[in-house]
């Protein structure tokens, strides 16, 4: 059972806010004590203000909510892919514009090359593309060395690292100029550039593999979360984010390795609940549900980039920590973990 304040700090909202809830009918104590008049809260209560919670934060009135019915999730749930659908789109649009080396903004229209479509190859990293058809290079091995496989999909449609590609381009999420490629006999060659300066960096050359028209899902590494639920004593309870660190680093306590965003990391708290569910909360109080099973925390993405993060506990000076791998699109897209949350057990 938690107390208000105990859940008010789960949920990282006011006890107003609760209080509030259950004036408007939406939440009810699971127990008030007759002669304190503390109120405590349990598994179900938990449920509801995380659906609440959830609920509000994609739209739903607390009217809605009061009367919640699948009826209005569906129509609610078309509304939000209109909306994505538009954002989409516009997306699309922005990421056309970038600006050049002389400083103008220029915008890309989409220009189809069948002959990139498919699957390459990384062969090398040179400094001249000369270098390379002269037989004699040395390959630049840690340039441009997570990406032994590159994907041109249909009409421009980026994906992990790259934010779109047109005819004689590819866009690196990060970096304002686009990359320039060629393509000569099935070999690409990729003018790479500084995201700083614009300066030419290099030239990456990919063998063709194929000519296959390539879906997002085909080329995404996604792992298996249909798994039955074993309870873990040990990770039951509220968990809190302290770090965020190498996969091959360890922990230290007074040497933080997050230094962005004020120290705040973008997934802030884990709750394990004794049935498998798990609650998490995000930076900006958002909420999300997912599922929980002995040594593994398994994120379910409607299909696409689901993934299983393999967990371990540890004692630090009295003290449990858990080491969270994380799996972002690194791993969906490149096979490789690069980093791990450290949460601290709060309760």
């Amino acid at each position: 059972m938690l107390k208000i304040g105990d859940l008010s700090k789960l949920f990282n909202v006011s006890v107003k806010t609760i209080r509030f809830y259950e004036k408007k009918g939406l939440l009810k104590p699971a127990e008030i004590d007759k002669y304190t008049g503390y109120r405590y809260y349990d598994e179900n209560n938990i449920k509801s203000l995380s659906q609440i919670i959830y609920l509000k934060k994609i739209g739903f009135s607390l009217k809605e909510i009061a009367n919640f019915s699948e009826t209005q999730l569906i129509a609610k749930a078309k509304q939000l892919e209109n909306q994505i659908e538009e954002i989409y789109k516009n997306l699309k649009q922005l990421n056309l514009i970038y600006k050049n080396n002389k400083g103008e903004f220029i915008m890309q229209n989409f220009i189809n090359d069948p002959q990139a479509i498919g699957k390459w190859e990384r062969v090398c990293v040179v400094e001249e593309k000369e270098e390379f058809l002269s037989g004699k290079y040395k390959d630049q091995k840690e340039i441009f060395a997570n990406f032994k496989n590159i994907y041109f999909l249909e009409n421009g449609q980026g994906y992990w690292c790259f934010s779109y590609w047109s005819k004689g381009i590819l866009k690196f999420f990060n970096i304002e100029r686009p990359f320039e490629y060629e393509i000569e006999n099935n070999l690409m060659f990729l003018t790479l550039f500084d995201k700083y300066s614009n300066e030419k960096t290099g030239v990456a050359v990919y063998r063709k593999v194929d000519n296959k028209i390539y879906t997002l899902k085909e080329i995404s590494h996604i792992d298996n979360i249909n798994v039955p639920f074993t309870n873990d004593e040990k990770a039951l309870g509220l968990w809190k984010s302290v770090d965020f660190i190498g996969i091959e680093k360890e922990f230290n306590l007074d040497n933080k390795q997050w230094t962005y965003d004020n120290g705040k990391m973008p997934l802030t708290s884990l709750s394990f609940l004794p049935d498998g569910k798990l609650v998490i909360s995000w930076i900006d109080n958002e909420l999300s549900n997912q599922k929980w099973t002995k040594n593994l925390v398994l994120f379910d993405r409607n299909g696409k980039e689901d993934v299983a993060c393999h967990y371990e506990i540890k004692q630090i000076n009295n003290k449990s920590y858990m080491y969270l791998e994380w799996k972002s699109g690194d791993y969906t897209f490149g096979g490789y973990i690069t980093h791990k949350y450290v949460l601290e057990k709060i309760s």
